[in-house]
């Protein structure tokens, strides 16, 4: 039976949905600060769905997005809060997972090239690794250019762990950088990640994209969102503009993460407005035909 990782789904949007009171550009990270019971039982119905590896809820809280809500002072408690509620959902399901160190985009989500250098993002980078350095793996998410995942990739590779870079691209096929998604995988090749995904965009487009990444890396995987669309926020707005797609039922999920997986990827999962229902569907309608392991056990296992 082959061997595939099962990630959770989106963590940030659906705890700020459930949380409508909470309004902030700190997104989910507020509500975990105001509600942290909120948090822990989205942890809890992730991993009651099947999901193996489990993100941190710590997306918004870069250096770069606290210090603009004058939080800079707040970021350890803010880090070790995303430990202690997630770390009660496990102990509440009682099963074994990955919790997930989270490398987001240092600005925010759907941007371009930064106007800084490589040692200025690397060291913010590790700010978050050792904020993070108890998770089990990391995944570097979401990024729009080669230079943030770059600097990523080189901050984490430090300490040893497994960890997974996931690329968004745009409608034409590339970063938001323009970079091409064989400049972005040759970009972070050199420091030999566990997995080079894609993640937040259109189940359509990763089914399309897909077959191109696993012609580039050993080892891939992709987590798409099911937002209509993302240009509010890419513009400067807030995520409650955002719209969640009527259209991607987790039936319908389903039957786009099989192409991905008939196309050869090894981590799949979701983003962005796919739920622990999606993930719950995932679990059920391929129990038969894949063995769903924690990211950390990708190196110990094959592919059949």
């Amino acid at each position: 039976m082959r061997s595939v990782v099962l990630l959770d789904g989106g963590l940030g949007q659906e705890i700020y949905r459930r949380a409508r009171t909470v309004h902030s550009p700190l997104w989910s990270v507020a509500v975990m600060q105001e509600q942290p019971e909120v948090v822990t039982a989205v942890h809890a119905e992730f991993i009651q769905a099947g999901a193996k590896t489990l993100s941190l809820n710590t997306y918004a809280a870069t250096p770069t997005r606290l210090r603009r809500q004058g939080l800079s002072g707040q970021i350890e408690a803010i880090h070790r809060q995303a430990f202690r509620v997630l770390r009660q959902a496990v102990d509440a399901v009682g099963v074994e997972v990955d919790i997930a160190g989270c490398l987001p985009p240092l600005t925010g989500s759907y941007q371009g090239q930064p106007g800084r250098d490589f040692e200025d993002v690397r060291a913010e980078y590790a700010t978050l690794v050792r904020l993070q350095a108890a998770a089990d793996v990391f995944l570097v998410e979401t990024m729009t250019n080669c230079l943030e995942a770059r600097a990523a990739c080189d901050a984490v590779d430090d300490l040893g762990k497994p960890y997974g870079v996931a690329f968004r691209l745009e409608a034409n096929g590339k970063l938001k950088s323009g970079e091409t998604l064989a400049e972005a995988v040759a970009a972070v090749t050199p420091y030999g990640p566990t997995a080079i995904m894609l993640n937040c965009f259109e189940p359509e487009q990763m089914s399309a994209s897909m077959p191109e990444l696993v012609g580039l890396y050993p080892c891939v995987g992709g987590y798409a969102n099911a937002f209509k669309s993302v240009q509010t926020l890419a513009n400067g707005g807030s995520v409650d503009a955002l719209e969640a797609r009527e259209d991607v039922s987790p039936e319908i999920y389903v039957a786009h993460l099989q192409r991905w997986l008939a196309a050869g990827a090894r981590v799949v999962g979701g983003c962005c407005e796919i739920t622990p229902g999606h993930i719950q569907q995932v679990a059920n309608a391929l129990a038969g035909e894949f063995a769903f392991i924690r990211f950390s056990q990708l190196g110990q296992t094959q592919p059949d």
